[in-house]
């Protein structure tokens, strides 16, 4: 028979007490989130006709307040007082604006269809924005050839190189988005051989670089193609080759002398692709296969100034006359380096002419004119000959 002791007894009673915590506690957290459900609605009516507006509870409980809706109706009409004024003058700026540009960029059109060469891509780019602006009418076409120029143009840091890049982005710039500027089509060209050529015999074999072969093939199909898809045009449209009419003068840095720089710089290498930037070459060519060249002048240099510092680091002889002169500039020695008094410097007063802050006396002249000498390093084997030769 089985003993009952106190432990069995406890055992039951805790079974018992269990399910009855687990319920009172959920019982509990009920009451709680129902408490504060209704704390939450009570402030949400009490903020709707308060309208504190830092609590952001309510958007629209600055429409129930009178005030600060007035306060908001007088702010917009004092804009609007202030705004025809402000746009007033901006007009005005614009309309100046507009019509100091309507004659330069207005004009009457260089050329319905224009076919533009490398050489205005890099050095007349001011021209090819003129062409690719609002309110002109010039159609410009891209060949690829002169893409493929540009690409071999705009390595290095050469003032070419520069210019090419430049084109490269305007044309990244254009090309999509501005419809009058357009990039030559892969079956946009004639064969060569299909050219007919004046002033040369039809036996001739006189040759011709394969890129100026490229661009004279482009423009030649424009001026062939020209009505393709505007048949109800009245007159012939103009095709035009635009090339350069001369080269530019380049702002070539000058070279910094040997001792200016330690380490020595290499000389500037000419581009090999440089020559096909010639636009007389392909103005000869183009004139030969029947094709209206325009003749595009550079734009004129920018302005350099001469008086400008020279970049790079100066000489030893440079760094002591700087040094001397920014010692002398608030003071001036009453004392030449040979110990003679200085003369007054002309429109002095008669007194000033020896009134120095400081007078240095003859030997610390001399001994600042031995330290202002250039030293040489000499030698080992100099100094050892001279030590034998003066024992």
């Amino acid at each position: 028979m089985p003993i009952v002791g106190p432990s069995c007894t406890a055992l039951d009673t805790k079974a018992k007490v269990a399910p009855n915590k687990l319920a009172m506690s959920r019982a509990l957290g009920a009451a709680f989130l129902n408490h504060q459900v209704e704390q939450l609605e009570k402030s949400v009516s009490n903020a709707g006709s308060g309208g504190n507006w830092r609590e952001r509870r309510n958007p629209d409980a600055w429409r129930n307040d009178p005030k600060r809706a007035n306060v908001n109706i007088k702010i917009a009409k004092k804009r609007d007082m202030q705004g025809p004024e402000r746009d007033s003058s901006d007009e005005k700026a614009m309309r100046s604006e507009r019509e100091h540009g309507r004659e330069d960029w207005h004009g009457p059109k260089d050329a319905d269809v224009i076919v533009v060469d490398a050489s205005v891509l890099v050095h007349a780019l001011p021209r090819v924005k003129k062409w690719c602006r609002d309110g002109r009418e010039e159609v410009v076409i891209v060949p690829l050839e002169a893409l493929n120029t540009l690409d071999l143009l705009k390595k290095g840091t050469s003032p070419l190189a520069q210019r090419a890049r430049a084109a490269s982005r305007i044309l990244e710039a254009q090309v999509g988005t501005n419809p009058r500027i357009r990039v030559q089509q892969d079956d946009a060209f004639v064969l060569w051989d299909s050219i007919p050529f004046r002033d040369q015999p039809p036996n001739s074999q006189t040759a011709s670089p394969e890129w100026v072969r490229r661009i004279i093939c482009c423009a030649r199909w424009e001026t062939e193609h020209a009505t393709d898809g505007d048949v109800k045009l009245q007159r012939k449209p103009r095709i035009v080759l635009a090339i350069l009419s001369q080269a530019p003068e380049l702002d070539v840095p000058a070279v910094a002398p040997v001792s200016a720089s330690p380490v020595p710089l290499p000389a500037p290498q000419p581009n090999r692709y440089e020559s096909r930037l010639l636009g007389s070459l392909v103005a000869t060519w183009a004139a030969k296969a029947g094709i209206e060249v325009l003749e595009v002048a550079p734009p004129p240099p920018p302005a350099t100034i001469t008086d400008a510092p020279p970049k790079g680091r100066r000489s030893p002889e440079e760094e002591r006359t700087k040094r001397g002169q920014a010692h002398t500039r608030g003071r001036r020695n009453s004392y030449n380096r040979n110990g003679e008094r200085s003369a007054a410097a002309p429109g002095a007063r008669p007194g000033s002419a020896s009134s120095g802050l400081v007078e240095r006396p003859p030997a610390v002249m001399a001994m600042m004119e031995m330290v202002a000498q250039p030293s040489r390093v000499v030698p080992c084997g100099e100094y050892t000959r001279d030590y034998q030769t003066a024992h």
